[in-house]
């Protein structure tokens, strides 16, 4: 039931540090209103306000999650909370006709998974995973080089998430944790998993997987190394750890029969890409290209534009997420990223976490028949 402005009512489940970025996004939305929040300690939710600069004076707090799924002033639940949590509390939203927004991961194996899913499903609400990193201008890119054709048939991508996170990441405590982390590609990587499957435009259809670990403090494996047989014959690969000595680094890469992109470079192997049509040609307004060489002065094209290069949840384009499901619900339409898209996401993750614990053993997809 919309709020008596006529907004839509918003609850956010975990008011931390991601969530702020959501609570900013929705303020910033014309048709919605944040109407409550629920944290586990009322004292630290309104220190977490402080914290990050929020003014939410006409939101009411409590520590029951129970609260917003009976509140009349509430039509989106957006669960930020730890990721043991948010099946259930997804699944309970549904059930109460929510529309939601999940951050990832939204299951932590494949019975939560169908869970959600068959949830959402028979509730027919509008969903959107926090795979936001679509919405960066670079993917948004990357990804239309490959749909129109500029690179050919993909025959091999790789993607790259390195970030170190240790006790400073506000999350550490349960982040750590079997019960709630899990793996790393389930508690971070997965947006590398993502970005390969959306580039690339192909889904996997295997998965084989090692990994190990350096970094105290984490009761699973902090790095992995996973091999995809994807569609139509190509090959993936994913890197997602964080035991590197480097910055937050997030790598794409997409070899075509007629060329390849590389980061923040395009090259063709006779240098015969025409820039000025590519430029030309290209629909986004933030990115600019550049014809440039690469170190051993060979032709290429150099991209220009934000990068998905830091691990600041204030860097990464949420206000795209939430303005695409306020847009869909109020249109009544599927969101880009809906919990059935984000389900193939977490079904790789699941499939190369299993290969791992069996020594590299490949594991068929998809895991789920539906």
């Amino acid at each position: 039931m919309p709020t008596r402005e006529g907004k839509l009512g918003v609850g956010v489940a975990g008011v931390g540090w991601c969530a702020s970025q959501h609570i900013t996004a929705f303020q910033k939305n014309p048709h919605t209103e944040v109407t409550w929040l629920v944290g586990r300690d009322a004292a630290r939710t309104r220190a977490n306000l402080v914290r990050y600069t929020l003014s939410v004076p006409d939101a009411r707090i409590t520590t029951r999650y129970e609260d917003l799924l009976d509140a009349p002033d509430v039509d989106i639940m957006v669960i930020t909370t730890p990721n043991h949590l948010h099946a259930e509390q997804a699944v309970a939203a549904a059930r109460a006709g929510r529309h939601i927004v999940l951050e990832k991961p939204t299951g932590l194996n494949e019975e939560e998974l169908i869970r959600i899913r068959d949830a959402v499903r028979t509730a027919g609400v509008r969903t959107i995973v926090s795979f936001e990193l679509r919405y960066n201008p670079y993917l948004k890119f990357v990804k239309w080089l490959q749909e129109s054709g500029w690179l050919g048939e993909i025959r091999f991508a790789r993607t790259q998430y390195l970030s170190r996170v240790t006790d400073w990441y506000s999350g550490w405590e349960w982040v750590r944790t079997r019960e709630s982390g899990r793996s790393h590609l389930l508690a971070a990587g997965c947006h590398a998993v993502d970005a390969l499957r959306w580039c690339a435009g192909r889904e996997a259809v295997e998965a084989s997987a090692i990994q190990t670990q350096f970094t105290a403090g984490y009761e699973w494996p902090t790095s992995i190394l996973v091999n995809l047989r994807l569609e139509g014959r190509a090959l993936g690969h994913v890197t997602s750890s964080t035991d590197f000595m480097l910055p937050y680094t997030f790598m794409v890469e997409l070899m075509g029969d007629r060329a390849t992109v590389r980061h923040d470079f395009i090259q063709t192997l006779d240098g015969a890409l025409d820039v000025a049509a590519l430029a030309d040609a290209n629909p986004f307004a933030d990115v600019r290209l550049e014809a440039a060489t690469d170190a051993g002065g060979r032709p290429g094209v150099r991209i220009f534009c934000p990068m998905p290069d830091s691990a600041d949840v204030s860097h990464h384009p949420f206000q795209a997420e939430i303005d695409e499901l306020v847009a869909c619900i109020l249109a009544g339409r599927e969101t880009s990223i809906s919990v059935f898209d984000a389900q193939k996401t977490m079904e790789v993750c699941l499939a190369a976490d299993r290969s791992a614990e069996q020594g590299g053993a490949p594991v068929g997809l998809p895991l789920i028949k539906d």
